[in-house]
């Protein structure tokens, strides 16, 4: 397993598969970022989103996913789309 720094809108598979471990999203301010089931995106398609994730000003600056221990399968491709901080990723 390794843990992946994310800085912008990254494609992390194309068409094969790919297991998420853990999702953390850091950032100062109120952000949100999504994970999706998808390969080669330009416009993300919402019933393809298998983590949200979300930060508010108001409860602190870090948002992990609850991601059970077998870890979550995307079958077609990895995509991470955010607005603006930080998503570290946990990926085998």
């Amino acid at each position: 397993m390794q843990i992946i720094r994310i800085v912008k809108d990254t494609q992390l598979a194309y068409d094969v598969p790919i297991t998420i471990y853990g999702a953390r999203l850091v950032h100062t301010g109120a952000t949100t970022a999504g994970i999706y089931d998808e390969a080669d995106v330009t416009s993300p398609t919402a019933a393809k989103k298998r983590i949200a994730l979300a930060v508010t000003s108001t409860y602190g600056i870090v948002d992990d996913a609850n991601i059970p221990a077998c870890g979550i399968k995307f079958s077609t491709g990895c995509y991470v789309e955010y607005d603006a901080g930080e998503v570290f990723l946990t990926v085998d």
